[in-house]
């Protein structure tokens, strides 16, 4: 018998709709989980449905940022979310393996992608770990590209991009990324391209031969444009770009066509396209000719956070250890593509494990620029631990189109982007040997990786650190003062900036600048209190400063750059503690502190 979905009767109806299912029996008010409209509405009459089934709730990420080494956090991560999936999802596969439905497992989000019909979804909507049944559909998570090569005659050596961020500067030092590896996940990659060969970190210069393995993964394992074919096929074990996109952003990264060995490089290369060409480089196809789904997102971000081999298992084969250091993401999905914010949701689970895991994810903040502020309204972008990045011009202008805040998630509100960088008519590598100019915030980002990665490598101590690189490439941006979207009262950061425009000589230098920790202590009243004695330890207990405040209330502590726990006593006054604080060398941290009186407790007298 053919399943339909029974007319809508009552108002109570409307919050419940019934669904006959196979034997007649509808699906009812009571506990069941959340059933997405358009998976009821995917298996009327018979139908399929690509379903994400979520189930029990993520484990608790915070003590991984109390690791520290990058090392233990993704090793923790790693094993605190496949245990929690392996627990949660062992009802589930059951049922889905006694319904004959073929399912693909996920840990970074506790996750399970099947396709089922009206039966199997009466079946598994009644497993007590499931949470929520949500459709796994597809749309753009790119805006259509120009692809037209450049003519060889018109290129300029350096990329505009690079020398914006002063990254040759950076390379005089000495710090072109070496020891740092980049990843991105995107169209896919064209790995043997001239400026992007000698990166590539399964690339062996020795015997010119390339290993893929914990290097590449291709999530497309099916058609998803609607195109009916591939030029990369589907699951590839070699890099492929079937768009062009991804090798663009790639290139910006690392992109340089001289000999590593050549003692020129790699100012002297003939396409100077990349801010960190001595950074190696991973990557992960998660969208087909420019179409993403839920799940291959996920996937991406479940493989970089702990990569696996060529044929493994992501819940036993992954290796945290072979992590990247950043991921770039060019990519969004916008509400036009019914790509909601409640609808994904489901992603921010990935990202949250992998800056837990002590990768930095930056995020491009989109292209909706045109509609003001409050234009960042897609995922990956509105998540609180995606770096966002805006788009600006070549003379530091913020690009018509680059998506701006405030952006509201969850009920909290947060200033949006994080960031600006270089993004219109940026040259960079398309498969093949050729180049081309391409403009936006997926531009934009992968500028933003690349100085992360200048920085990492002049100060590895700062690797999987992810609060403390971001708060270093965030305070040394140049400030751009706007209130048009508004942000913080000076100006700065706002809703169209952010911090500013990045600078990867300004993040250098603060590595070797004194920090100034600085505030105002008040009581519960507001009044300011005059000889409070601030006391800076660091991460072992060891005093490393002390100050204290003056007749207003004010202080002002020098400190190197670093993390600090920062203690707060007075005579009559409860003491305090603020920890972790991160003082940023060339830069004032703000550290207001409200005290309260200590309750003296008078002694009882017994007459």
């Amino acid at each position: 018998m053919k399943t339909r979905i029974l007319p809508i009767l009552t108002p109570i109806i409307l919050l419940l709709p019934l669904l006959l299912v196979a034997g007649n029996q509808p699906l009812r008010a009571g506990p069941y989980p959340q059933i997405d409209g358009s998976v009821l509405e995917a298996v009327e009459q018979g139908g399929q449905a690509d379903v994400l089934i979520l189930l029990g709730n993520q484990p608790d990420l915070s003590p991984a940022y109390a690791l520290q080494s990058k090392e233990a956090r993704g090793r923790w991560v790693y094993d605190t979310l496949g245990a929690a999936a392996q627990t949660d999802q062992t009802e589930l596969l059951a049922e889905l393996e006694r319904s004959g439905v073929a399912y693909q497992r996920f840990w970074a989000v506790n996750a399970v992608r099947a396709t089922i019909n009206a039966d199997s979804l009466q079946r598994i909507r009644s497993v007590s770990s499931v949470k929520r049944i949500q459709s796994d559909l597809w749309g753009r998570g790119i805006d259509p590209q120009p692809l037209d090569p450049v003519a060889s005659s018109s290129i300029e050596p350096t990329s505009w991009g690079v020398e914006r961020v002063q990254a040759p500067w950076v390379w005089e030092q000495g710090y072109t990324g070496e020891g740092v590896v980049v990843a991105g996940q995107d169209t896919g990659y064209d790995w043997d391209h001239p400026a992007l060969k000698q990166s590539f970190r399964g690339f062996d210069s020795v015997t010119d031969t390339a290993d893929f393995n914990y290097n590449w993964h291709d999530a497309i394992h099916e058609d998803l444009s609607g195109n009916g074919s591939n030029p990369c096929g589907y699951d590839s074990p070699v890099p492929c770009d079937d768009h062009g996109h991804g090798t663009h952003t790639m290139g910006t990264m690392v992109g340089n066509d001289l000999d590593p060995e050549s003692p020129d490089w790699p100012a002297g290369a003939e396409n100077v396209v990349g801010v960190a060409p001595g950074a190696t480089w991973m990557s992960c196809r998660n969208m087909e000719q420019g179409f993403g789904r839920p799940s291959t997102y996920i996937e991406c971000f479940e493989w970089l956070t702990a990569p696996y081999p060529l044929g493994g298992d992501p819940l036993t084969d992954g290796e945290p250890g072979k992590a990247p250091d950043v991921i770039n993401n060019s990519w969004s999905c916008p509400p036009a593509e019914d790509c909601t914010t409640e609808l994904l949701e489901i992603i921010e689970p990935a990202v949250n494990a992998a800056d837990a895991a002590g990768i930095v994810v930056v995020v491009s903040a989109g292209n909706g620029g045109s509609a003001g502020c409050q234009s960042i309204v897609s995922p990956p972008a509105i998540y609180p631990r995606s770096f966002s990045v805006g788009n600006t011009t070549s003379t530091d202008s913020l690009a018509n189109s680059s998506s701006r805040g405030w952006v509201t998630y969850k009920d909290e509100t947060s200033i949006k982007p994080h960031i600006a960088a270089p993004g219109t008519a940026i040259h960079s590598s398309i498969p093949g040997t050729g180049y081309a100019s391409f403009s936006g915030t997926s531009m934009a980002s992968p500028h933003v990786a690349a100085v992360i990665a200048l920085l990492l490598d002049a100060a590895p101590e700062l690797r999987g650190d992810t609060d403390f690189i971001k708060a270093v490439v965030s305070q040394t941006a140049e400030p751009v003062t706007d209130f048009v979207c508004g942000g913080d009262p000076s100006g700065s950061p706002n809703n169209r900036f952010g911090w500013g425009i990045i600078n990867a000589r300004r993040a250098i230098e603060s590595l070797s600048q004194p920090g100034f920790l600085v505030g105002h202590v008040t009581d519960t009243r507001g009044v300011a209190v005059a000889g409070v004695t601030i006391t800076a330890y660091d991460l072992d207990g060891n005093v490393e400063g002390i100050t204290v405040t003056d007749a207003v209330g004010s202080y002002s502590l020098p400190l190197d750059w670093g993390k600090y726990n920062i203690e707060v006593t007075a005579g009559s006054f409860e003491p305090d503690m603020f920890t972790p604080t991160i003082v940023v060398g060339g830069q004032s941290t703000e550290l207001d502190v409200t005290i309260e009186h200590r309750i003296l407790h008078m002694p009882l007298i017994l007459q």
